[in-house]
């Protein structure tokens, strides 16, 4: 249990709070516009503020959404010939989340899956595909990846500086290699360029489980610098699942309290070189700690996971002449985790073993480079190539083996291109390829062709494309060698293979939106189908080890059907339902894909009654998914559930405002993986102050 007295101990805050006073009192400074650094996005809140608003227009006016997800350029969603998702900034505000998990389960064709309380492993599924297959990206910057292939650090990324997230739902290999199967989940952060005067905020909040939560941030230009700076700290203890601390074995024997304890920084810097050269640095840090109580069945009292990264991206944007702009930057990441398990310890000890401490260590350096070259060779053509690659570093440590488990390391080179091209106004023409050198495997080819279509007369929007992908084999899969379960469960260990290849995908989509009413009414559907090849399964070989092998086929389709109602200024409605069905073709191991709804209903509402107040709710309902049985193991149907969150938030003045968020209001008793409970009913409350 945490000091009470250094629960509250936060000694950044006040140093923090006084750099971001002195700036605060620097001249006013207003610089020329720059070129994008690679990543940003031009969106309304990186524009300096206004004292006015204005009065809501007829037909209702959206503001205008720029993404880079889908292209690595600058461009309207419409134009992109993908599915995709903008989570913007005012979204953000009025939705009131707590995390970036908690902001993508209102985007639909995902499932946001975390193993029990906020801070467990976090995994998002993309219209069934697996969650290694879904790329993370910072500002258009790659995130490492773990040993499972996914971003194991997803479930500590915080919204802190976030200005918006981009949501793509297709397959882009071809222009962002392995892990983009699935999609990009792109997170847009704020910059300080262009602001008069510096801004800056502190905000609190308190509310259920003894969670606490504080941030500080602060952006600005001062003369050709700008800067943009937060840092953030949440604690909470999450109860435990049934009353008790018996010794093992004993009537009433359970686990641990879940205690979750987060501290966050991200900055941006940048500087203007000259008007056409710009060089900024992107850094991060984050220190996770969490319980690790276990499933329900089998309760641990002791295990917990602490995940420490930092991250540091320098990068340039030079607009070397009226057509060409380069844009490069390189990444250095690391990640360190401590695994735990006293109690594992003591329970070897009970079945007779003499363990040496049950305590796993893991590192993962990742170096990454992208040099992006954007040719403007006419004005309805565009060219952008480059060149991108990772080297990884690694090595995982076993207290109870005595050994490394892991220790390696691997690289992969690729190169890409895209053409974007408009031969009639509205009509957009997509094509891009691909081709990544993975020191693993050898080499993966993708390519995209792709249109979009403005219908300028009834303003529908129409997209389809076709693309090949794949995913590379998670270092897990290649090289770790994991001991298996306790011995006396009997089940044997789970071998590396370093023969594996990449998993592939065809997958095509097509989708239509049509506005209606002057806007007020916006249905929209969508309709994907992938077919993966060469999926990775685990086989059980003779000798009761297991292996994992690329033996299955997976097709995965269905559609996605939304509707958005914004019938006056003051009102917005988003209600959409996707079907996902998936068929393994598997005769060794012929078991379903888990964890991915066949149906899945979101609905997010906002509501001004009046300038200062604003509503908002939220619900989630998953229909007909599998999971493997906590008590048996075996696949098995999950119950349904059905989840409501609403919010509230006054702003008092130009400087203050408050808020009060409810967490599952229906107080739902589920398990989003099996065996872990999400939390029961919460509220919290907090206020902020922005000078």
């Amino acid at each position: 249990m945490q000091n009470p007295q250094q629960f509250h101990r936060r000694a950044y805050l006040p140093a923090l709070l006084f750099v971001l006073l002195t700036l605060n009192m620097a001249p006013a400074q207003t610089v020329a516009p720059v070129p994008a650094p690679a990543g940003a996005v031009t969106s309304t809140s990186n524009q300096p503020a206004t004292s006015q608003t204005p009065p809501a227009a007829t037909p209702i006016k959206l503001p205008t959404i720029v993404v880079i997800a889908a292209t690595r350029t600058p461009q309207s969603p419409d134009t992109t010939a993908t599915t995709t998702t903008v989570i913007t900034h005012q979204d953000l505000e009025d939705g009131l989340y707590a995390s970036i998990p908690d902001a993508l389960q209102s985007v639909p064709g995902l499932a946001v899956v975390t193993s029990g309380m906020p801070g467990g492993q976090t995994s998002v599924f993309i219209h069934g595909l697996e969650s290694n297959q879904t790329l993370v990206t910072i500002d258009g910057r790659r995130q490492a990846v773990g040993l499972s292939g996914a971003d194991d650090n997803l479930a500590n990324l915080t919204l802190d500086d976030v200005d918006q997230i981009e949501v793509v739902r297709t397959p882009i290999s071809s222009i962002d290699g392995g892990s983009a199967m699935g999609g990009v989940i792109n997170i847009v952060t704020l910059t300080g360029q262009g602001l008069a005067t510096p801004e800056s905020s502190v905000s609190f909040e308190a509310g259920s489980f003894n969670t606490y939560r504080e941030n500080i941030q602060s952006r600005g230009t001062v003369q050709n610098f700008d800067y943009a700076v937060s840092a953030s700290r949440q604690d909470s203890i999450y109860p435990a699942l049934s009353p008790g601390y018996a010794p093992f074995g004993t009537t009433g024997f359970t686990a641990q309290a879940d205690q979750y304890r987060n501290t966050t920084y991200r900055g941006n810097f940048g500087y203007q070189i000259t008007p056409d050269v710009y060089l900024d640095l992107h850094t991060a840090y984050s220190n996770a700690y969490t319980s690790e109580p276990n499933q329900y069945v089998t309760p641990d009292p002791t295990a917990n996971l602490l995940i420490e990264d930092w991250n540091l991206s320098p990068g340039i944007t030079a607009k070397v002449t009226d057509f060409y702009t380069m844009k490069a930057y390189y990444t250095h990441d690391q990640q360190r985790q401590a695994d735990v398990d006293p109690f594992g310890t003591a329970l070897l000890e009970y079945y007779g073993d003499s363990p040496q401490g049950e305590q796993t260590r893991l590192q993962i350096n990742t170096d990454s480079v992208d040099w992006q070259n954007d040719f403007q060779l006419a004005h309805n053509w565009s060219i952008t190539a480059g060149i991108q690659g990772d080297n990884r570093n690694y090595y995982e440590f076993d207290n109870v083996l005595g050994y490394d488990t892991l220790n390696g390391h691997d690289n992969n080179l690729g190169g890409y291109i895209s053409s974007q091209w408009q031969p009639l106004p509205g009509l957009n023409i997509l094509n891009s390829g691909r081709y990544d050198s993975y020191s693993a495997f050898g080499g993966a080819f993708s390519w995209r062709q792709a249109a979009s279509y403005l219908i300028a007369p009834t303003k529908t929007v129409v997209h389809a494309s076709v693309s090949s992908a794949y995913t590379p084999p998670s270092l897990q899969d290649l090289y770790l060698y994991n001991a298996g379960s306790l011995p006396f469960y009997g089940y044997g260990a789970y071998l590396p293979n370093p023969n594996l290849q990449p998993e592939t995908d065809l997958g095509w989509e097509a989708g239509v939106s049509q506005p209606l009413w002057d806007g007020r009414i916006t249905p929209n559907f969508t309709y994907f189908y992938n077919d993966v090849h060469n999926d990775i399964a685990n086989v059980e070989l003779p000798d009761e080890n297991y292996i994992n092998e690329n033996v299955a086929e997976v097709v995965s389709q269905g559609f996605e059907a939304g509707l958005k109602v914004r019938p006056i200024s003051t009102v917005f409605l988003d209600v959409d339902y996707t079907y996902t069905h998936i068929h393994v073709d598997n005769d060794i191991t012929p078991e379903p894909l888990l964890r991915r709804p066949r149906n899945y209903f979101v609905a997010t509402g906002t509501w001004n009654p009046v300038a200062p107040l604003t509503l908002t709710l939220g619900a989630n309902w998953v229909i007909d998914r599998m999971d493997y049985d906590a008590i048996s193991g075996l696949p098995t149907t999950e119950p349904d559930y059905f989840v409501l969150r609403a919010g509230a938030t006054y702003r008092i003045n130009d400087h203050v405002s408050i808020w009060i968020r409810g967490e599952n209001l229906t107080d739902c008793n589920y398990q989003p993986a099996s065996g872990y409970y999400a939390p029961s009913i919460a509220g919290d409350g907090g206020v902020k102050i922005s000078f």
